[in-house]
């Protein structure tokens, strides 16, 4: 029986300081590494996402298992023990992992923490803690080996540490020392980091749990024949030698197919490594061949271990139909490159650093599908977080036969080109763009297919002619996105607003309803941008120009909502008036304000009709009679039957969706607002209306169900921000720490008092 040997061993771990003190390096460990270095609580640095925190924690149990494991050994009196040695060495594993699982409890704090301010997948955390548990079955079970291999405690201690650390970085080796392909797949293949990260996402990979079994029990078999062959029994003899040949066959066989057949299961919310019921359907329609070929730099694979899980994603696409066949291809083999060069995939760039040295090298990872002679092309990937959604809509055009397209119209003084990353991000996922122009537009209206929608992107330059236009192909059955407003920005100047007072849209909206106050919206939730300091001189950059990170609340940071899940960035901003005839699809946050028109006397005095300058505009709601506080509808669709301004027609269901501002879609502000880099969270809303516009229910399904939210969207107020966080760091750095110490005391007085009466 194996219960005595375990309360034995139990025991020893919770009379003996060292399990104390283990458990709070362990906890002070990662929740220092998590919120101080990880800068937590510091504005636009928090995360909702928890990957980094479970890395955190095999690193930390690779310092203190060694430890742990050496608490608990004592060779010569287990020498006296009625048990085999067998038994001994599985009691020590089994003891081990219950107080591992007992250490890592108080680790849950932090996603309740967390999940206070932002959005927590509870599926993913509870498989990250099983793999935690999984990691450390490996890693007793090799600390168990090791200590039948070294007597000296000092020693193993130290080789312990090394060995368990080295492994888990094994597989960084290979981005900063060149190695061939097989050496990174081993390197890759060895690395207990590397088999969790599956369970960090929330992922159950059968290869990952099997090799943590497995290898575990291989640790065990060994660390058994060490102690038997200390005993003198020799296993390498007779009978013994058949039976040892047979179980390495057996391990080298049982790890070759686990490479080769395994089961994943996806238990994160998003379930973006899962395929729907959708994409099945899709996919059983292929009644010929479907050759999918993945083109992969091997520098990815190095580099950004998520890239494994774009392969194994597409071998469980492949096992869908008998048709469809996978192949993984070497795309820096030159013959590939020249055929991803013939299909316009152009490189992606990655930074690598060599002996010092900071390179660039340029890398694909495109998926290529082709059916019946017809070619679609997946540019470049790197996550699956919508990967689903892209190959669907590619399986859509070939195996269906089904193409999606859109009309784009600049409706203002700017031009497609101040808007092409919209068109890039549309033609990206398989959506074909139509530019129309305004001067085109009246000669084309009739030809304009009501099947396709139509997003115009400002409508203060159209004439009435054009504005008829648009408004006859909406009361066709026509659908339409529009990003408007009644107001316009000098964005290369001042920024100075002015009012458009010929705008002949505008009254084809409010003549359907959708009617924009006369007011700027203004957020607590907004853009922080990096501007010139006015102490620079005039706005003219030179060596002593002064950068100031500026919160301009005209510049809104709309947060996450149902229609509007990742969040998105508004500039200048009108509120749409509430009635009966829209729907509101968003809202600014509970604590924006508007502010009104200036004036006549006022606009005489500044000739401006609102205050803009980011350095000067009131950072929070004022009392002043310009100033409202109130929370306003920032997009819409438009419900209810619709009639002409200009038309005589009608329409009883009509599909629009508008917002108001002509800035929306525009690359410039789109690359201030996120620091250089376009915020394409604003581009995936207008692919997701266009989505709904046509009906695309199940594809809108899967282009959200890819994005996880990792902002810290539940507090919005400063004020209530820096409540939660100080309860939360006393929570986790003093009331939780001090119960380690009020218990180890006790526990410390209750063995004294114990043996005080023994020796009575």
């Amino acid at each position: 029986m194996l219960k005595p040997l375990i309360k034995k061993d139990l025991y020893s771990h919770f009379i003996s300081p060292h399990f104390y003190i283990c458990s709070l390096i362990l906890y002070l460990g990662c929740t220092i590494q998590y919120f101080i270095f990880g800068r937590f609580f510091v504005e636009g640095f928090g995360s909702s996402n928890l990957n980094n925190f479970f890395t955190t924690i095999p690193y930390i149990f690779s310092l203190i298992i060694p430890v742990l494991i050496l608490q608990i050994s004592n060779n010569e009196l287990e020498q006296t023990f009625p048990f085999t040695s067998f038994k001994i060495i599985l009691s020590k594993l089994i003891s081990s992992i219950i107080i591992v699982t007992i250490m890592i409890v108080p680790l849950i704090c932090v996603p309740v923490i967390v999940n206070q301010f932002g959005q927590v997948d509870a599926g993913q955390v509870c498989i990250a803690f099983l793999g935690i548990i999984l990691y450390s079955v490996l890693t007793i079970s090799l600390c168990l080996l090791l200590k039948e291999l070294i007597v000296s405690k000092p020693a193993f201690i130290a080789v312990s540490i090394i060995i368990l650390l080295g492994i888990d970085s094994i597989h960084l080796l290979s981005q900063y020392v060149q190695t061939n392909d097989f050496f990174s797949n081993l390197f890759n293949s060895i690395s207990f980091i590397w088999h969790f990260d599956s369970f960090s996402k929330g992922i159950l990979d059968s290869r990952d749990i099997i090799y943590f079994l497995l290898t575990g029990f291989v640790f065990i078999v060994f660390a058994y024949v060490i102690s038997e062959t200390k005993k003198g029994k020799n296993f390498i003899s007779g009978k013994n030698k058949i039976i040892s040949f047979v179980f390495i066959l057996v391990i080298v066989f049982s790890y070759i197919d686990n490479s080769r057949v395994y089961k994943r299961i996806d238990c994160t919310k998003t379930k973006q490594f899962a395929v729907s019921k959708y994409t099945k359907n899709i996919l059983r329609q292929a009644q010929q061949p479907v050759k999918i070929s993945y083109y992969r730099s091997k520098e990815l694979i190095n580099r950004y271990p998520e890239v494994r899980d774009i392969y194994d994603y597409l071998k469980i696409i492949a096992k869908e139909n008998t048709n469809i066949s996978l192949a993984l291809l070497d795309a820096d083999k030159d013959e590939n490159i020249e055929i991803l060069e013939k299909l316009g995939i152009i490189p992606q760039q990655i930074e690598i650093v060599n002996n010092n040295k900071t390179e660039y090298i340029k890398v694909y990872s495109a998926v290529l599908i082709e059916y019946l002679g017809n070619q679609k092309v997946l540019p470049f990937v790197l996550s699956t977080a919508s990967l689903e959604f892209e190959l669907d809509i590619r399986f859509e055009s070939l195996i269906q036969n089904k193409n999606h397209s859109v009309y784009i119209l600049c409706g203002n003084e700017y031009e497609i080109n101040d808007y092409n990353y919209l068109q890039l991000i549309l033609e990206t996922s398989d959506i074909t763009c139509y530019v129309i122009t305004k001067e085109s537009l009246e000669y084309l209206q009739d030809q304009l297919a009501v099947d396709t929608p139509l997003i115009v992107l400002g409508t203060n330059s159209l004439t009435a002619e054009q504005a008829a236009s648009i408004e006859e192909f909406i009361l066709k059955g026509g659908k339409a996105f529009i990003a408007t407003s009644q107001y316009s920005v000098d964005i290369n100047g001042d920024w100075s607003i002015s009012k458009n007072k010929d705008d002949n849209f505008i009254p084809v909206l409010e003549n359907w309803g959708i009617r924009f106050d006369d007011k700027i919206v203004n957020d607590i939730s907004n853009v922080r941008i990096s501007f010139y300091s006015p102490a620079s001189g005039n706005g003219v950059q030179n060596e002593t120009t002064l950068y100031e990170y500026v919160n301009y609340p005209q510049w809104l940071s709309v947060i996450p909502q149902n229609n509007v899940p990742q969040g998105i960035s508004m500039f200048w901003a009108s509120p749409i008036k509430e009635n009966s005839n829209i729907m509101p699809l968003f809202y600014s946050s509970p604590y924006s304000w508007t502010v009104k028109e200036y004036d006549e006397s006022i606009q005489n005095k500044t000739d401006q009709i609102f205050l803009s300058d980011p350095f000067t505009v009131e950072k929070n709601w004022i009392s002043d009679p310009l100033f409202t506080k109130e929370q306003v509808v920032l997009g819409a669709k438009l419900k209810g039957p619709i009639s002409g301004l200009y038309n005589f027609e009608t329409n009883d269901s009509p599909q629009l969706v508008v917002l108001p501002d002509q800035y929306f879609a525009m690359n410039l502000l789109l690359e201030l607002a996120s620091g250089g880099v376009s915020d394409f969270r604003n581009l995936d809303f207008i692919l997701r209306s266009v989505l709904a516009l046509n009906n695309e229910n199940e594809l809108l399904k899967l282009q959200n169900s890819g994005f996880k939210n990792t902002d810290l969207f539940k507090i919005t107020t400063d004020v209530q921000f820096n409540v939660a966080k100080n309860i939360s760091l006393v929570i986790v750095f003093i009331v939780i720490p001090v119960l380690f110490v009020i218990l180890s005391i006790i526990v410390f007085v209750l063995r004294r008092v114990k043996n005080e009466k023994y020796r009575k």
